[in-house]
């Protein structure tokens, strides 16, 4: 069905004339509304006040108001609206006068379809046109606004990730909260690609959006909130509210995410007794907080208590080193799914969930087993395989963020398929232009959430096989593949100095800028900022 953007409404006495206008054309075609016609000057001062139609088209005579003094009272009042009128009289004074009232167009009866077509669309231009130039204005007031909201989150993510000082920005001094009292509120977004689509991959506008989204729903003006600025997928909110009220405020941006965004979070609130000379040090409380949340797909909501100290003994061990000397025996023999075994069912990794880890239990385990790939991988001597295995364990961290077991152990599959290296006979033909088609896919959608599985599934292979197909034929793993790509992108984006590098980091695909910065020193040997420097420079040359 086609969406109503226009809405007509027509004005005559006459019952045949409405009706011959009402069916003249299908005005649905044309996304346009027929609304029920006026019958009278009064009717159509009344429907215009209850439906505010774009269009009207009305007879000259018509009972109870002069079609010019209709017109006039419209103009005042109704300026946007577009008029064009018709009679049975050719009389110039009526032309004249209907026209200076302010009608676009006058026709005789009876109106023919060409009439009527000719007189909508020079009607529709005016409206297009004026929408336009809104839009336009809208479009730059609307880049103003991220401009300032990108500011703000950029001073305020240096003043969060600075030990304590006694600098704080000008920003902040035109805000009503008390910073001799407050609590910080951090809000993680564990996938933050599940709306980057929505944004059309526009970081400033979607930091923007998120933040206006977050005080609506709150109805709370006096609250400070800045998107961190090196991890995108963290809003911070800084107020004085009390905890009842902080309580209800993060349960109303819990259920905003949950049921409009479809988005899991953890929302983390600090105790109410920093100033905001020491907000690195509610933040530090809010991420340590963080990792005792249990690693589950569901949003939830922490309160920092006053003693954090035994947060560190209840975390449970779940890799020790008679596993770890195990695991590294393992990958000696090359015994690939005697590895899997171990990791996923003998440590438990897969069950990690159903058993109920801590969001830092999972990442300390991930760790302990990277670090056996990395020790293992180092007797090969090989700076290549070193770094290739540092840049997918990076992945596998930053994974564990999303809270999905089964993507979380994909990432590790993989790194265990390269580690133990089996060939495998591949089905040449048709395996290898399966490979070439991803290979097409990657190069034009490097943006996307891109994983082993997805990839398998869109092309209709088993992933195991497939990820080690992929690796033969390219060189290659997929997923550093993939990386490698976003990495040459960004840095054809990094020609354009009016981008900056925040902001390049979110176009090529990823939603955490400090991420970003560690693949890209590890692949280039520098940092982001290093290469456009150094781009600068030769370009300067």
């Amino acid at each position: 069905m086609a969406k109503i953007i226009y809405k007509v409404l027509i004005a005559d006495d006459e019952y045949w004339t409405r009706e011959k206008l009402r069916t003249m054309i299908d005005w649905k075609q044309y996304n346009i509304e027929f609304l029920e016609p006026a019958v009278d000057g009064e009717d159509v001062l009344r429907k215009v006040k209850e439906n505010t139609p774009d269009i009207l088209i009305t007879d000259i005579n018509m009972p109870f108001m002069n079609g010019v003094d209709l017109i006039k009272i419209l103009k005042e009042e109704y300026t946007d609206i577009i008029i064009f009128v018709i009679s049975g009289y050719d009389n110039f004074d009526y032309v004249k006068s209907t026209l200076l009232a302010g009608a676009i167009n006058y026709l005789l009866k009876p109106v023919t379809k060409i009439d009527l077509v000719n007189s909508l669309s020079k009607a529709l231009e005016i409206i297009s046109n004026k929408r336009q130039k809104e839009k336009k204005q809208e479009e730059q007031k609307n880049e103003i606004l991220k401009a300032s909201s990108f500011i703000q989150d950029r001073e305020l993510s240096l003043l969060v990730e600075k030990e304590e000082t006694a600098y704080s920005p000008t920003i902040m001094m035109n805000s009503k909260i008390d910073f001799a009292g407050c609590s910080l509120i951090l809000i993680k977004i564990h996938n933050l690609k599940e709306l980057m689509m929505q944004y059309h991959y526009d970081m400033n506008q979607l930091s923007y959006s998120i933040k206006k989204k977050i005080k609506d729903v709150t109805r709370y003006e006096n609250l400070l909130i800045f998107n961190h600025i090196f991890r995108s997928n963290e809003f911070i909110i800084i107020t004085e509210l009390e905890e009842s009220k902080l309580r209800i405020m993060a349960n109303q941006i819990l259920n905003y995410f949950k049921v409009y965004q479809e988005t899991l979070i953890s929302i983390v609130i600090s105790e109410h007794s920093y100033s905001i000379e020491s907000i690195h040090t509610a933040y530090i409380e809010t991420i340590t907080m963080l990792m005792t949340r249990k690693y589950m797909k569901n949003s939830v909501m922490i309160l920092c208590e006053k003693d954090n100290s035994s947060i560190k003994s209840d975390v449970n061990n779940q890799m020790s080193e008679e596993l770890e000397n195990k695991l590294k025996n393992l990958l000696r023999t090359r015994n690939q799914s005697a590895v899997k075994k171990l990791i996923f069912e003998t440590v438990g990794l897969r069950y990690c969930d159903i058993n109920g880890w801590s969001f830092l239990e999972v990442k300390q385990t991930v760790k302990r087993v990277c670090n056996v790939f990395v020790d293992y991988i180092s007797e090969e001597k090989s700076p290549r395989k070193i770094i290739d295995m540092e840049n997918m364990i990076d992945l596998a961290i930053k994974t564990v963020e999303n809270l999905v077991v089964e993507n979380l152990c994909e990432v590790l599959e993989e790194m265990i398929d390269t580690i133990t290296d089996l060939k495998v006979e591949a089905e040449i033909g048709s395996i290898r232009s399966v490979v070439k088609l991803c290979v097409k896919y990657i190069d034009n959608n490097f943006f996307e959430e891109l994983t082993l599985t997805s990839l398998a599934n869109k092309f209709n292979v088993e992933s195991s096989y497939f990820s080690k197909i992929f690796r033969q034929e390219i060189g290659s793993n997929l997923m550093l593949y993939i990386a490698q790509k976003r990495i040459d992108k960004a840095k054809e984006y990094m020609i354009d100095s009016k981008i900056n590098l925040t902001e390049i980091a979110f176009i090529v695909g990823y939603d955490d800028y400090t991420y970003f910065n560690r693949v890209f020193r590890k692949m280039t040997g520098v940092s982001p900022r290093e290469y456009r420097n150094k781009l600068k420079k030769c370009q300067e040359d």
